[in-house]
C-alpha cells in the first residue's frame, strides 16, 4: 500500500491528535494531551531518548506512535512504546507502517528491547506483538471502583486502629502547611524505599530527586489534598497519591506502598480508604488502579474495597538486537 503522506515525527502541536488516536486504539489505557506533553517535557530534562510519530492519511491522523525510556527502571538502551492505529482505520496495514517507523528510530539509538503492553482479551494487539517476537513476560490488572459504590464505613476502624498506634495518615497539602523541614527529599525516600518490594517487568533504578519532583510532585495532575502519607513521630511510613489526567472525571492511583517494618498492620489499607474519602470529596466518579498479577497483598486489599478487575494487561519484550539477558525471538 502507498500512504498520502509518510509517519513522520510529531510536534507538540500535534499531541491532542496523537493522545486521541492512541486512546480510541486503546481505551482501556488512556492519554491525555496533558500526558502526553509532561512525558515528552520530562523527557527531555532528564537526558532521555524519546519521540513521538504520527500517521497521517490527508489531514487526518489515523495512526500514533510513542516511545521513552523508564527512569524508575532505567536502562540506556531499553525502552517502553505504545503503538495505536485509529479503529476506523485498522487492518489496514498501517499498523506494519508504524512499527517499521518506530524500530527504525530505535535502531539508531542502538535500542537493545521495547516493551509494549496488550490487553490479553484485545483481537489484534497480542498477536500483533508477537508475530514481532515480543514475550509475554508480565501481567497486571487494572481495578475500576464506582465511588458511588463504595463502602466506607467496614472499613473506618482500620483508620481508628491506625490512629490508635499512633500513625497519622495526613496530605501533601497539610504536610507542606506544616513546613516539614526537608520536606521533598524525604517524600523521594520515602518513594525509593517502599517501591523496591514492587513487582515489575524490570529491576527497580532508584528515583533521582530530580525525578522525583518532576515526575510526581511537579505532575500536573496530582492531588495534594489526595497524596496521603502515613507518618508516627516523623517517621514516614507509607504514601499513596491520586491523578487526575486533566480530561475525564476519573481519578488514577500512583504507587500506595509501605515501608517493610508495618507491612500486614493495615496501614496500606487506611491509606487507601482515606485517598478515596478525599476523591468523593473530590467529586470524582470513578478511581483507577493497576497491580501485577503477582502482587497478591495490594490485589487483596483492592478487592476488598470494591475494585472491580478487568482482563489482564500483559507486558510484551520485544528484543530489537543482541542481548544476552534478552529471550530469543519466537
Amino acid at each position: 500500500m502507498t500512504l498520502s503522506t509518510p509517519v513522520r515525527p510529531a510536534h507538540p502541536d500535534d499531541y491532542a491528535a496523537a493522545a486521541r488516536v492512541l486512546t480510541l486504539a486503546q481505551p482501556d489505557d488512556p492519554i491525555s494531551t496533558t500526558d502526553l506533553a509532561q512525558l515528552m517535557q520530562d523527557q527531555a530534562r532528564w537526558g532521555h531518548h524519546f519521540g513521538c510519530l504520527l500517521l497521517r492519511e490527508g489531514d487526518q491522523p489515523v495512526g500514533a506512535a510513542v516511545f521513552s525510556q523508564q527512569a524508575g527502571m532505567y536502562h540506556p538502551q531499553r525502552f517502553v512504546a505504545r503503538l495505536g492505529v485509529h479503529p476506523q482505520h485498522q487492518r489496514r496495514g498501517l499498523g506494519r507502517e508504524l512499527w517499521a517507523a518506530l524500530t527504525g528510530q530505535l535502531g539508531k539509538l542502538g535500542a537493545l528491547s521495547v516493551r509494549l503492553t496488550a490487553r490479553e482479551n484485545h483481537p489484534d494487539a497480542p498477536g500483533f506483538l508477537e508475530r514481532r517476537g515480543g514475550v509475554a513476560d508480565h501481567w497486571f490488572f487494572t481495578g475500576t471502583l464506582a465511588l458511588e459504590d463504595f463502602q466506607a464505613e467496614p472499613h473506618l476502624a482500620t483508620l481508628r486502629r491506625c490512629e490508635a498506634e499512633g500513625i497519622r495518615l495526613v496530605s501533601l497539602a497539610r504536610l507542606r502547611e506544616e513546613d516539614w523541614p526537608d520536606l521533598n527529599r524525604r517524600l523521594c525516600a520515602l518513594m525509593n524505599e517502599v517501591r523496591l518490594d514492587v513487582p515489575r517487568s524490570e529491576p527497580a533504578t532508584p528515583l533521582t530527586q530530580e525525578v522525583f519532583d518532576d515526575a510526581v510532585l511537579g505532575d500536573f495532575g496530582l492531588i495534594p489534598e489526595a497524596y496521603v502519607v502515613a507518618e508516627r513521630g516523623g517517621e514516614l511510613l507509607g504514601q499513596t497519591a491520586l491523578f487526575t489526567n486533566g480530561e475525564s472525571e476519573d481519578l488514577f492511583t500512583g504507587l500506595t506502598g509501605v515501608v517493610r517494618a508495618v507491612r500486614g498492620q493495615g496501614v496500606a489499607t487506611a491509606l487507601k480508604v482515606q485517598s478515596l474519602l478525599v476523591a468523593r470529596e473530590w467529586g470524582a466518579r470513578r478511581v483507577i488502579t493497576d497491580n501485577a498479577s503477582t502482587n497478591a497483598a495490594m490485589l487483596a486489599i483492592n478487592d476488598r474495597l470494591g475494585f472491580v478487575r478487568d482482563p489482564a494487561t500483559a507486558s510484551y519484550l520485544v528484543p530489537l538486537a543482541g542481548d544476552d539477558d534478552l529471550p530469543p525471538r519466537a
